[in-house]
């Protein structure tokens, strides 16, 4: 896997798009390549929605976000958009993972979290936990 940078937007692409890429760019309009994977914005590197469903998300400097192991009751939760607590994990942005997938990101202040999830992407229907 390589990264690329475009403007603001770090993304992850296949050795072999990448070694392709430069000159489809050249002849063609390409919409989207690869995996996003983060957006930088001032100092830092906000994690895409699309990184945590990747199923490979290799190591990219100032892109290692700690994954955070949750119930199944806090992932239907965060899934909701609804506020979710994680006081024992670390500061900052963290992968939430459910069984070992990824389901997104929040970025955890502490007593509260922030979720990354894009509103397109939330269970809408009441669901039992």
């Amino acid at each position: 896997m390589k990264t690329l940078v475009r403007k603001d937007l770090v993304k992850q692409v296949s050795d072999s798009l990448a070694a392709e890429l430069p000159r489809l760019e050249k002849h063609l309009k390409v919409i989207v390549s690869g995996t996003a994977a983060a957006v930088r914005k001032g100092r830092d590197l906000v994690p895409e929605a699309d990184f945590a469903l990747a199923v490979r998300r290799e190591g990219v400097d100032g892109l290692l976000y700690e994954p955070v192991e949750v119930s199944r009751e806090d992932a239907l939760r965060f899934l909701s958009k609804e506020p979710i607590a994680l006081p024992d994990a670390p500061l900052g942005y963290l992968l939430l993972t459910y069984k070992g997938l990824g389901l997104g990101f929040v970025k955890n202040l502490g007593g509260r979290t922030n979720s990354l999830l894009p509103n397109a992407r939330r269970i809408r229907k009441n669901i039992a936990l």
